[in-house]
């Protein structure tokens, strides 16, 4: 290479890191919303899974279970309030003794009421009864505002408990904190937990004895995690890496050397990733760099091929199945941008920009930094004395009987009693890098502050609130029907809370006067123990009814039933393309029959859709594989095009058929080894892919460099195997997926590749 064509080289080399170092800098931030991994949904079912997986209106909510046995202290919500990283703790009695504000001022508009004397008798004679077995001063402070109990029929309608507490099954007491910041601002998250630490220890409880989830808790351990393992891991993998470079070349310069194409790739992937996203997500970030690993194979292949009496022309010799494989593994990572997971399409774009830029860095700017000539790169007549000419025909026979094994072995998983959910984990949790175990304990607090897990709801989507207020209160005429008929144990919806504007309005005409309600009071205690004053509260209260405005959701905003209206009534983009609807959801808790919902949902007013939430995130799941799998195999056929115009028609055959029997028999393994196959196993396979198709164009060559190319890809496979395998012992599950799918299918790609390829003819 001439001095001016090298400087122009590292000139234009600098450039390129740099820009890419400015796009970072001012471009990119960094996010951990779990969201950004869930697939593209399809159907109203499907986008309401997905808006309530993501960040639903209680991802603000921190869950604090106190040890088992233990009373709640006196002063921690207190403590907990006046910290500003929480927004609000909701106490037990906020009205000291009355349900929360605004149930309790509506409670007349909310319900219907029997504003007769008789009926009003019949109420006051068992207040009385109920004042006789207790003295309670907050009951009888009730009664005297609320002697019809109006208000208790209104939060028995709900069925909850409007208190944010409850207790788990072995007896925790649970408490809801809401935070400051939003569940994406990690900091502010971190800040609110460590305000529930302080609060607990302030009241004389360890902190490390209570259990604190959310969807905050969440977001914090897995930027925690990622960051502690980013930096052992990393180095642990540098390390390891170094050692088989240096067993391998026995030069310190190949180290530093090797580092180039991959580090710019690295760098110039994150900067299209900023450009096209504007965030990157940890986990993106985790799979990224090591998916990008794929990249230290370049120089590897031309530094085995310039060893000490074989330098002469090594670029040229590995540059045209180099540039070959390069090509096919961008298409292979690019067929990630088309599933329809953000997460996943930042994953495809930085490993595709990646790989395109370090296999031309390997190419022109490493020669370029060692200062090699022209004639050198350009010359590949040499034959040293190392390589031999004759070889046998490529060797179909061992790819062809790991295919028919693995397929042998995957057939019980697809055909079985589960169909090919046997072979596919379609859980939508299998998504998620949370560990399992923490999912669960999340789910068993939400049950223990009336949050149930339910599998079963029933939406109604309409693009006017308000008349979406009136569907749902004709829909809980219906419900009612089905729950005194047995077709289901009850129902839970925010109707009661969020009556009609109409019905409202007639519940508030057929209020009385103050002079009509008095009368009507004297009437109903004239056979009463009670003083003609007790009511006063009473009537003033319902005098004040009589000139409220109807209430709405926004009426709701800052009290303990915000939560509650917020995840029942939001706002949904795309029901219909390019329009927000409304969306409402109806509750069906307890033991319900899936045989009897169908017939339940064609008796019920038209536009009602039933969520099975089980049934659409395995849809949603196996919708994503199905278009990843769709989008790959147009990849695969592209691929394949691609070879047989570039190389021999056999060379090309027997390079596609050892990347699918490898394909088919680590998926296998892992079947049968792992269980059910979950997304990060497919990504692994798909870079198993790109890996096996480049150890097999090397070792099914026509050239005479047999040594030097098996040296090559020996070298790759091992320090991909080492990478990975540090990758496979990581503490969250989506990598460790990943890290066992490649390192499994590195080995058999290895193994396949090289015992079938063609062997040197003896002399």
């Amino acid at each position: 290479m001439s001095p001016g064509r090298r400087q122009a080289t590292l000139g234009a080399w600098v450039l390129v890191v740099v820009a890419a170092l400015a796009v970072i800098t001012t471009r990119l931030e960094f996010s951990y919303d779990l969201g950004l991994f869930l697939p593209r949904a399809e159907g109203l079912d499907q986008r309401i899974l997905v808006a309530r997986a993501g960040d639903t209106p209680g991802a603000r909510y921190l869950l604090v279970a106190l040890p088992a046995g233990t009373i709640e202290p006196a002063g921690l919500r207190g403590r907990l309030a006046s910290d500003p990283a929480i927004a609000r703790v909701p106490v037990q009695d906020p009205t000291g003794g009355l349900p929360p504000d605004p149930a309790w001022r509506y409670r007349y508009l909310l319900a219907d009421m029997d504003w007769s004397a008789a009926a009003l008798g019949n109420a006051l004679g068992e207040r009385l009864a109920e004042l006789g077995l207790a003295a309670d001063p907050g009951f009888e402070n009730l009664v005297r505002h609320d002697p019809t109990l109006q208000s208790a029929r209104v939060l028995d309608a709900l069925q909850v408990d409007a208190g944010g507490h409850g207790r788990t099954a072995a007896g925790r007491p649970v408490l809801v904190v809401e935070t400051a910041a939003p569940p994406f601002d990690l900091d502010g998250q971190a800040a609110a937990i460590a305000a529930v630490r302080t609060a607990l220890s302030g009241e004389g409880i360890n902190p490390d004895t209570a259990l604190i989830s959310g969807a905050g808790v969440f977001g914090v351990g897995l930027r925690d995690t990622i960051h502690a393992e980013a930096t052992w891991r990393s180095v642990a993998a540098s390390l390891a890496l170094a050692l088989v470079l240096w067993l391998a070349y026995r030069r310190w310069a190949v180290l530093w050397l090797a580092a180039v194409p991959l580090v710019t790739g690295m760098g110039v992937g994150l900067a299209a990733v900023a450009l096209a996203f504007g965030q990157a997500h940890g986990i993106t970030l985790a799979f990224g760099f090591t998916l990008m690993g794929v990249a230290i194979d370049y120089p590897l292949h031309y530094f085995s091929h310039r060893r000490a009496g074989s330098s002469v022309g090594a670029m040229a010799r590995v540059w045209p199945t180099l540039r070959l494989g390069a090509i096919s593994t961008v298409l292979a990572y690019a067929a990630l941008l088309l599933g329809g997971a953000e997460g996943i399409a930042q994953l495809g774009l930085f490993s595709a920009v990646g790989v395109a830029t370090a296999a031309p860095v390997t190419r022109f700017v490493i020669p370029a930094m060692e200062g090699r000539s022209d004639t050198d790169e350009a010359s590949a007549t040499a034959t040293p004395a190392t390589r031999t000419r004759g070889r046998t025909g490529p060797g179909f026979g061992l790819p062809v009987a790991a295919l028919v094994v693995a397929v042998l072995a995957l057939v019980p998983t697809v055909t079985g009693p589960g169909g090919d959910q046997g072979f596919w984990n379609r859980d939508l949790a299998a998504l998620s890098p949370v560990p399992p175990a923490l999912l669960a304990r999340d789910s068993e607090l939400r049950q223990a502050v009336g949050a149930p897990s339910m599998r079963y709801q029933l939406a109604l989507a309409d693009a006017d609130q308000a008349r979406l207020l009136e569907r749902l209160h004709a829909l809980t005429t219906v419900l009612d029907e089905a729950v005194a008929a047995g077709e289901i144990p009850g129902y839970r919806s925010i109707a009661p809370l969020l009556p009609p504007s109409g019905l409202q309005l007639e519940r508030q005409k057929a209020i009385p006067g103050a002079g009509a309600l008095r009368v009507r009071l004297d009437a109903a205690t004239q056979d009463l123990p009670f003083d003609s004053a007790a009511f006063d509260a009473f009537v003033a209260d319902v005098t004040a009814s009589s000139r409220l405005s109807p209430l709405g959701p926004a009426d709701y905003t800052g009290t303990p039933f915000e939560s509650m209206i917020a995840a029942s009534l939001f706002r949904l983009r795309g029901v219909v393309p390019g329009d927000d609807w409304w969306v409402t959801l109806v509750d069906l808790p307890g033991d319900v029959n899936p045989e009897s919902l169908p017939a339940l949902v064609d008796g019920l007013p038209s536009g009602v859709t039933l969520v099975d939430y089980r049934a659409a995130s395995e849809a949603l799941v196996a919708g994503y594989q199905s278009r990843t799998w769709r989008v790959l195999g147009v990849v695969l056929a592209v691929i394949a095009v691609l070879l047989l115009w570039r190389v021999r028609p056999a060379r090309a055959a027997w390079s596609l058929l050892c990347v699918l029997a490898a394909l088919a028999l680590a998926a296998a393994v892992l079947r049968w080894v792992a269980g059910p196959l979950d997304l990060y196993h497919m990504i692994g396979l798909l870079l198993v892919a790109g890996l096996g198709l480049d150890y097999a164009l090397f070792l099914g060559r026509d050239e005479a460099d047999v040594t030097d190319t098996r040296h090559a890809v020996a070298t790759c496979a091992v320090s991909t195997g080492v990478a990975f395998a540090v990758l496979a012992a990581s503490a969250i599950p989506a990598l460790r997926s990943l890290g066992s799918a490649v390192v499994l299918g590195v080995v058999i790609s290895f193994a396949l590749a090289w015992l079938s390829s063609r062997r040197p003819v003896q002399p």
